[in-house]
């Protein structure tokens, strides 16, 4: 059975193929491990006394972590992908 190709599922890939190839650097890892430590990524979303707290600021912290969860989500499915398209072709 011929399946047709699914336009936004072939952007997305393309799009993780590119993410994968600016990060397949070796320092890669490092240059993002500096901006999540930079940017506070490790810390609970909420800081300061219980029940007082500023949420425009819990508000940038969550948008911070979700720009790295992304990307490095991202980055796995893209290495995924490439060891199963490198497997087919051996096999």
């Amino acid at each position: 059975m011929i399946y047709k190709r699914n336009p936004m599922l072939e952007q997305a890939r393309q799009e993780r193929r590119r993410l994968l190839a600016v990060f397949s650097h070796p320092e890669a890892d490092l240059v993002l491990a500096d901006l999540e430590r930079r940017f506070e990524t490790d810390l609970p979303v909420f800081q300061g006394k219980a029940g007082c707290y500023d949420p425009l600021d819990a508000m940038r912290r969550d948008a911070h972590r979700e720009i790295f969860l992304i990307i490095r989500r991202q980055l796995e499915l893209a290495r995924q992908e490439a060891t199963q398209t490198q497997s087919e072709n051996d096999g």
